[in-house]
């Protein structure tokens, strides 16, 4: 089904937003407790190969310990229900920009939206949940992902892998994301149609909510329209 558009504005339900809320949130918490666990595992070789950000600067996005920057989660709203597929992380770094007078810093704005610093922290997260899901009758108490977590990943994440055989297997579409020579393959999930009819021009692509959250709280809601060049046309978020 195509929604049309005649300005930039998009409505949410009520119910909607309140998941969403909820959702982002407890995504969240899973993103910051996987990255903590492989920051203290990995080797640094390995860590800047499939990260490629220093955790300090990644940590305190997660963190909210300070205000450097925020995440953008990406959202979909399936037949099967909301969906993330994955995040941005907006960062402040230091730079040999112009000083900022009320932190006496120089810093300036970095966007990480790189496979290393997004999707593959999500093929991680969805191989433990299935590695706990199939090992749970034998882990006790000590599995790293709890009851809430496994939860969470399976009502709100999208199967993703570092290789496309599982997804081929179970006749499932796959998207593949592409950095340098690592690949990443998550499940294709449709988002909805959109028609924008706005400044004398029509605009189509998919419709995408984006999730604000900025020191680990909800911050707000991003919805955009992507065309197929991946292009986004940011869009108003009402409640009613």
């Amino acid at each position: 089904m195509t929604t049309t558009l005649f300005s930039r504005e998009i409505t949410y339900g009520k119910k909607d937003v309140a998941e969403l809320e909820s959702a982002s949130i407890r995504v969240q918490l899973i993103y910051d407790k996987v990255l903590f666990m492989l920051h203290g595992h990995l080797p640094d070789s390995l860590w800047n190969a499939w990260i490629g950000v220093p955790y300090d600067i990644i940590s305190s996005l997660y963190k909210g310990d300070n205000d450097s920057g925020s995440v953008f989660q990406k959202w979909i709203q399936s037949s099967a229900g909301w969906k993330c597929i994955g995040c941005e992380r907006h960062c402040l770094e230091p730079s040999a920009g112009p000083v900022i007078p009320a932190s006496g810093k120089q810093r300036s704005f970095t966007f990480h939206n790189g496979i290393r610093q997004s999707m593959v922290l999500q093929a991680v997260i969805w191989s433990m949940y299935e590695n706990t899901v199939l090992f749970q009758p034998y882990l006790g108490g000590e599995a790293f992902l709890d009851e809430e977590d496994l939860d969470t990943i399976s009502t709100y994440f999208v199967p993703t892998y570092l290789s496309k055989q599982r997804l081929t297997e179970n006749g499932k579409p796959c998207k593949e994301y592409q950095e340098q020579n690592i690949r990443v393959y998550q499940e294709r999930i449709s988002a909805p149609d959109l028609v924008l009819q706005w400044n004398g021009g029509l605009t189509e692509g998919r419709w995408m909510t984006g999730v604000y959250v900025d020191h680990s709280r909800f911050a707000g809601l991003g919805p955009y329209l992507k065309d197929d060049q991946g292009k986004r046309t940011y869009m108003r978020a009402t409640v009613q």
